[in-house]
Formats: structure tokens, sequence, C-alpha cells
């Protein structure tokens, strides 16, 4: 009964409430592996990195046969940056069934995660000869970004088949963007614009807001971080290293220019950390009992500092310091005023690319969470206008902000690039343009695709739909 109950507070994300009837499980039942498994979880949700991996080890000894432990204690040691330890745990998942594809699913993610495309490839391959199964759906997107197929040898008949055998929308959804890309590389335009066209009205059916809802919120950051609260404070000039924060539209270039970054000897990624706004906003949010952005004027030089600690320490823990450290992460963009107070000596770049190429590629991609403006034109136009807006307030109130062009930096690439390094303080390196020999972690969509060298190929891809994109673009 407790049990349920705080499986239940957990999946309403009701956190505190969780934890404590977990805990209170324990004290009766310090061995129960289905508590330690919901705290390894939570734990995990709150960034608390070796708490988690110390949890879910616990949990995974007492359900020695349960996958979902396994899968989230890989997770676990992906985050504090032991992705061999993960690999082991994946490896030993996979060992304790032989007919369930799931295993292989997280694996295969692994794999893709790091760059071994082929072993990815592999092992999606095995997963699928177990039958079809819900997650076969989520395999044959991964496979069919892969390219591995032709006309003679390909998946549409599978995915017809799924596509009939489920009323799932969200098997539906990955169905249908698979076909979508399927089609796509069989150059079958018109069948390929129709199942994109289709996964985006199923998935706006999954959203739960509008845009519009984020108009007052801007507003009031664009209101509340004027230029004299950002150097009216009292800001720390020792910091030993350069945050770097990256930011932009999704789908604008922001992971091929983090792992260009990350192949230089001086920098290191903080991945796609989001530890500023879930955190630190926070945070100061308890502190002032005041909402951001309205909080920022009633931060002190003692809240500042220990802002500032918070996000190092976070860093710290699943990364060592390095000259330059980037955080990539789009919605940065609605908290680089804060950022500044934290870190002035921080430098931000803002990665463009034409709007209709960008609103191409998102109507083209499957996003797991179902925010609107990713599955519905009118709804990305409304927020490409408010991440516009912002932007220029941040230039305005005299950011170090750098705009690059995505289409620029991958047909120009050494020039557009060592002009960026000099505006980040350091010397341009060779080794950056073979950025995709690293096997830096990639979580981002379409993780093969960074692990090939700059090429312009993806600029005029959305030209191939132009005719049928802006028409349904003009109708939105």
């Amino acid at each position: 009964m407790l049990l349920e109950k705080a499986n239940k507070l957990l999946e309403q994300n009701k956190l505190r409430e969780a934890e404590f009837h977990y805990k209170t499980l324990l004290n009766s039942e310090p061995e129960n592996g289905d508590a330690l498994f919901g705290l390894g979880r939570i734990a995990l949700r709150l960034e608390r990195y070796d708490a988690a991996v110390y949890l879910l080890q616990h949990a995974c000894h007492y359900l020695p046969n349960m996958l979902e432990p396994l899968h989230a204690l890989a997770d676990a040691f992906n985050s504090i940056n032991s992705p061999n330890d993960a690999l082991r745990i994946l490896k030993h998942a996979t060992s304790l069934t032989h007919n369930n594809p799931d295993p292989y699913y997280h694996l295969a993610q692994q794999y893709l995660t790091y760059g071994d495309l082929d072993k990815a490839h592999a092992t999606f391959s095995q997963a699928l000869r177990m039958g079809l199964y819900p997650v076969t759906a989520f395999i044959l997107l991964e496979i069919v970004q892969l390219g591995r197929f032709n006309k003679e040898h390909n998946y549409i008949s599978d995915l017809h088949y799924l596509l009939t055998h489920t009323n799932n929308l969200r098997l539906k959804i990955v169905i249908y963007y698979a076909l979508a890309k399927s089609y796509d590389l069989l150059n079958d335009i018109d069948q390929a614009f129709t199942y994109f066209e289709l996964a985006n009205k199923l998935q706006l059916k999954l959203s739960e807001f509008n845009t519009t809802v984020f108009d007052s919120y801007y507003t009031n950051i664009i209101d509340y971080t004027p230029s004299a609260v950002i150097k009216d404070s009292e800001l720390e000039k020792n910091i030993s290293f350069t945050p770097v924060f990256i930011v932009g539209i999704a789908r604008s270039g922001l992971t091929l220019l983090e792992q260009i970054l990350c192949s230089h000897t001086q920098y290191a990624s903080f991945t796609n950390n989001r530890s500023v706004i879930k955190n630190v906003i926070v945070f100061l949010e308890h502190q002032t009992a005041t909402d951001y952005p309205q909080c920022l004027f009633k931060l002190t030089p003692q809240l500042i500092k220990k802002a500032r600690n918070m996000y190092i320490e976070a860093i710290k823990k699943v990364q060592s310091i390095t000259p330059f450290i980037i955080n990539k992460s789009s919605d940065n963009h609605v908290s680089l005023g804060l950022i500044y107070i934290l870190f002035p000596n921080a430098k931000f770049i803002n990665i463009t690319r034409d709007f209709n190429a960008t609103a191409f590629s998102i109507f083209s991609h499957y996003f797991t969470d179902n925010e609107p403006y990713y599955c519905s034109l009118t709804e990305f136009k409304h927020y490409y206008k408010l991440y516009e807006k912002l932007i220029k307030h941040w230039d305005s109130v005299g950011l170090p902000i750098y705009n690059i062009p995505y289409e620029e930096l991958v047909s120009n690439p050494k020039e557009q690039l060592i002009q960026l390094f000099k505006f980040l303080g350091c010397n341009y390196q060779q080794r950056c343009l073979s950025f995709y020999k690293y096997k830096h972690a990639v979580n981002t969509l379409n993780k093969q695709a960074i692990r090939h060298p700059l090429n312009d190929g993806a600029i005029a891809k959305w030209e191939r739909y132009k005719t049928p994109f802006l028409k349904l673009m003009s109708q939105n």
C-alpha cells in the first residue's frame, strides 16, 4: 500500500512526498528493492547522480531480474561520465532475456550515443529479429535514420503492419515519422511529406498548452533584466574558467557546434545541462520568495556567490574543470541575464539558421516531448518570434553574444571558427574539423548524423519539399 502510494506520487512528479514514503518503507524493510529503485529515480531527476548510482546499485542487487532498475543505473553511470560502466550494465541486461527487445534497444542507444554506428545497427537488427513489440516502432525509426536500406531492403512493410496493429497514439506518431523518413530516403517526396504532416497533426493532439502562454513570461524577462540590473550587480571577476553557453532554436546546429568546440584541447562540455534553469533559478526563487525573473531585483552578493558555486559544483560532479566549459541548451536563452550576473566572464554563442530550413527540420523530426512549437508550424512561428525578441534584448543590454550562421559554419568552417575562437579568447585548432572522430557523448536527435565530416547537404534539403512545405506554412 505504501509502495503503491509512493509510486503514484512519483508519477505525478511529487518528488518530496514520494521520497518521504519510500524512506518510510525502507525504515521497516531496508532491503526493499522497489523502494530503493524509487529513490534512485528521484535522485536522477534531481541530478543527484552519485546518490542515484548508490541507490540503483542496491536496487539492482535486490531486484536481480528486473530490467528497469538496470536501465536507470546505466543512465546514472552516463550522468557521472562513466560510459564503460553503463555499457557493462546494459550488456548484462541483455543477458537476462532472449525474447525481449527492450534491453537491446537501450544497448543500441548507448552505442549510438558514443558514435559506434556499426554496433548500434547490429544491436537494433538483433532486437528486430525477436518479433514485433511496442518498442519495435522506436527501433525502426532509429534504423531508418541510420539510412542502411534501399528499395530492395527496407522496413516499410513492417511499419505499415505495425500501424494497422496499434491504437497507441505515441506509437502511431513514431511510425508516421519512420515512414516519412523511409520514403524520403527512397526519394518519394509526396509520400514522405504526407506522413510528416500526419505525424505533426497527431502529436499536436498530445500537447497540453499553446505557445502564447509564454508571452507574459518573455515580457517579464525583458522588463526585469534591463542593463541596470545586470551592470549594478556585484560581479565576480576571479573565475577559474570561461563558461561558454551555446543557444539557438532547435535544429539550428547547436549539437554540431558543441562537438566542434569539444574537439579543442581546452574545451569540455557540461552536456545538454539545464541546471541554470532547474536548480539555480529554483534556489533563487526560494531564497527571495519571488518568482523568476522578478527575483533578480532581490539578488545580493551572497546569493549570487551561492548560486554561482551551485553551478560550479554541478559541473565538478560530472566533468573536470577545463579552461572553457560548454553548456549547450536552447532553454538557457531565457536566463542569459542571470548567467551573466553569475559569470560576467561568460561567452554566449547564438547559432542561427534559415527560418524555412529550421522550420522544416523541426517539422520532419520526432521530439519525444509534446511541445506544440515542435509539432505545429503556427506554434513554431510564434515561438521563433519570442526567441528572436529576447535575443535582441540580450544584445541591447550589452551581453557578449556572438551570432554564427549555420550555413556559413558548414560552408566555410575554418574561417568561421577562427573568428569564433578569437571571440572566445583562444586560438583555433585544426583538430576541430575532425570532431566526428572523437567519441564524445551525443544525446540529441539524429545522433548518427554528427558522426560524419562537415558537409552542406542539409542546407538545401528542405528545398526538395519547398512547394508543399511553403503551401502548408501559408495555411498556418
